[in-house]
């Protein structure tokens, strides 16, 4: 009989430390998924900011005009500066919220003023371009705020995806 329980005990001792084992297993997994869909988000909007960079610098070396024609359609090419005299100001950031799947909530961006909330928050920001003998390069960073856990005290855990690239635009 106390072959028995003693056998009872350990298996309930083993099985505690499984139980323990797959909740930690499904928090990393959850965590792992999250940071993934950060990343995604991330290069969804990095992609946008590329393929419109290209399609400015089209429009200025495009030989068949004379004058560019403006390109009004644009999110992030041009769009998030003010000019202040003869200078351009890229201080300003744009912002964009996307759900738990990682869609967009908004086809456009926010222009400044306060960060939005939402699932995944991306901030796009841009470094003063330089000019070249044709178009422009900028530096563009996109960081995707998220929350993804809670510590011990149930507080949330705020987690940073950032990317550059530098990207010639027109």
């Amino acid at each position: 009989m106390v072959e028995m329980l003693m056998a009872a005990f350990v298996l309930a001792v083993g099985l505690l430390g499984l139980a323990t084992l797959q909740m930690m297993s499904m928090k990393a997994s959850r965590g792992g998924k999250s940071l993934n869909s950060a990343v995604q988000v991330a290069e969804r909007v990095m992609d946008q900011i590329e393929m419109e960079g290209r399609l400015s610098w089209l429009n200025v070396t495009d030989s068949a005009y004379a004058t560019p024609t403006a390109l009004s359609t644009l999110s992030y090419i041009g769009k998030n500066y003010s000019k202040t005299g003869e200078t351009e100001d890229y201080s300003g950031k744009l912002y964009l919220v996307f759900d738990d799947q990682g869609k967009a909530l908004s086809d456009t961006p926010t222009v400044g003023g306060e960060k939005p909330t939402g699932r995944y928050v991306a901030t796009v920001t841009a470094t003063v371009p330089v000019a070249g003998s044709t178009g422009r390069i900028s530096d563009f960073t996109v960081t995707v705020e998220f929350v993804d856990q809670v510590d011990a005290s149930k507080q949330p855990i705020q987690r940073t995806v950032a990317l550059t690239r530098r990207i010639l635009h027109g």
